[in-house]
């Protein structure tokens, strides 16, 4: 073999070997490159060719860190001015630390199911909670569990608690007790102002979201009940049910949307009354004044739920939570309700019906 080619086939074996040789083998800290400013990545290290001395080498180099993508907070954008108010009251309560909370005592039959029956006294106490911060009855609220099979326990205990005997509720319009009921009433208080609540949860009864919606259309009934005494006599008829329809979605709207709460009392109303839809405003007006003065047209028609919650709407679109309140405390001290608006609000009571709640109820049905 010539030296001539004992020399070729060494550079073409050194040629060889070099392309075999993974591109980033070479670079470590320290070691020589060739271009400065380059930048090479090897083993999630970013290296760059500086002048170090006389020589370009590779620095020590630097770790990359892979960006971990910020989630984007999802802020629930209200359908409307109603719901918007009701979304501010439940964020307003719940920054609200209450000095004291209301005390709920819950009282099981033998044989109601506990795990069902726990929900619902967790479920209470949420809504409760907040609302603690407008007022706390120094009394504990008692609840009577209990299934479909046990009316006798339950009006053992009913008697023990109440002069003023709810007896037409099991069985009557408002509870049908079978395996899968869940319904409940509340009591009308007594002259020193204790009450009760009933809740019937069927043997069979399993909790769901939409069993939130009724819980927490009770809890309002505790805070009014607390505050009015045997005052609730002397709101409005529609108060009661209008304001436990209005702010019970609210603090319920996790596990159901209000705004499917409102479409199913709406619904109901439009069913039952078809010719509101093309009512005039002065029919509205007389509607609205009957819904005051006459109480079986208002409660056996099941208005306080749905047209009364469109009457609290009107008045929590444009009012502060607490002004609804103060409203409440001003009857309770013995004022007239349309006295007591008027002192609260500064405005004639029967003349806000017809300027501006009837307007709104128009707009919504």
């Amino acid at each position: 073999m010539t030296k001539r080619l004992i020399i070729f086939l060494s550079v073409l074996s050194l040629f060889l070997s070099t392309l075999l040789i993974p591109a980033n083998a070479a670079v470590k800290a320290g070691t020589t490159c060739k271009t400065m400013g380059q930048v090479k990545t090897v083993s999630g290290l970013k290296y760059k060719c500086i002048k170090s001395g006389k020589k370009l080498a590779w620095n020590k180099g630097v770790a990359i860190v892979k960006s971990t993508p910020t989630p984007t907070l999802q802020v629930e954008v209200p359908v409307e001015k109603w719901q918007e108010a009701q979304f501010a009251i439940v964020k307003a309560l719940s920054l609200l630390k209450p000095s004291e909370i209301q005390k709920l005592n819950f009282v099981y039959s033998p044989n109601v199911n506990k795990k069902e029956a726990d929900m619902l006294q967790a479920s209470y106490q949420e809504p409760i909670t907040l609302l603690s911060t407008l007022y706390v009855n120094p009394r504990p609220v008692t609840f009577l569990v209990m299934s479909e099979t046990e009316r006798d326990w339950w009006w053992s205990q009913v008697t023990l608690l109440a002069t003023r005997l709810p007896n037409d509720w099991w069985g009557g319009s408002h509870c049908q007790p079978n395996p899968r009921s869940h319904c409940g009433y509340g009591s009308m208080a007594e002259p020193d102002g204790t009450f009760h609540f009933g809740q019937l949860l069927g043997s069979q009864f399993i909790w769901t979201n939409y069993d939130y919606t009724i819980a927490y259309h009770e809890s309002i009934h505790v805070y009014q009940l607390g505050l009015m005494g045997n005052r609730m006599n002397e709101l409005p008829f529609w108060f009661a049910e209008g304001q436990a329809s209005y702010l019970g979605p609210a603090f319920s709207h996790k596990y159901q949307n209000s705004k499917d709460q409102r479409e199913g009392l709406l619904g109901s109303l439009r069913n039952s009354f078809p010719d509101t839809s093309s009512y005039k405003l002065s029919e509205w007006v007389t509607w609205l004044n009957r819904l005051d003065s006459d109480s079986d047209f208002t409660f056996k028609n099941g208005l306080g739920y749905s047209v009364g919650a469109l009457i609290m709407e009107s008045l929590y679109n444009s009012n502060d939570y607490t002004k609804i309140h103060e409203w409440m405390v001003s009857i309770k001290s013995g004022n007239n309700y349309k006295n007591a608006f008027k002192e609260v609000f500064g405005q004639d009571y029967d003349r806000w019906i017809e300027t501006t709640v009837a307007p709104y109820v128009d707009s919504q049905i």
